[in-house]
């Protein structure tokens, strides 16, 4: 990221890695990323992958978008995400999943007016 990225307050990176795989989506912004924007950002992330890597990587996608569901009404703080933000792959050593809050609100659901 640049310097001037890293003055935005909201800014994060989804990521999913491998012993050949290093493919990542990024935000930075002024306003918290939404949980909307948020799944989108991991679609965007596995059209990038191939089949193979995606299947792969199928159940790791699956803790990560459960994770983000959970905890979508109060949103994630970054970076007090630490470790709680990688989702790895039984038997292997490298394939997995990240989530990297770098500051700010990440995924939460937006507020509805109740009338």
């Amino acid at each position: 990221m640049s310097k001037k990225d890293d003055t935005k307050p909201h800014r994060g990176r989804i990521q999913a890695q491998g012993i050949n795989l290093e493919k990542s989506v990024n935000w930075t912004q002024d306003t918290p990323l939404t949980f909307a924007k948020g799944k989108d950002l991991i679609t965007d992330l596995k059209e990038q992958l191939t089949k193979t890597e995606l299947k792969i990587r199928k159940d790791a996608f699956a803790k990560l978008e459960k994770f983000v569901e959970e905890h979508s009404e109060t949103g994630l703080c970054g970076p007090l995400l630490g470790k709680t933000g990688r989702f790895s792959v039984k038997n292997t050593q490298k394939e997995r999943v990240e989530l990297e809050i770098y500051a700010g609100l990440a995924f939460q659901k937006e507020k509805t007016k109740k009338d």
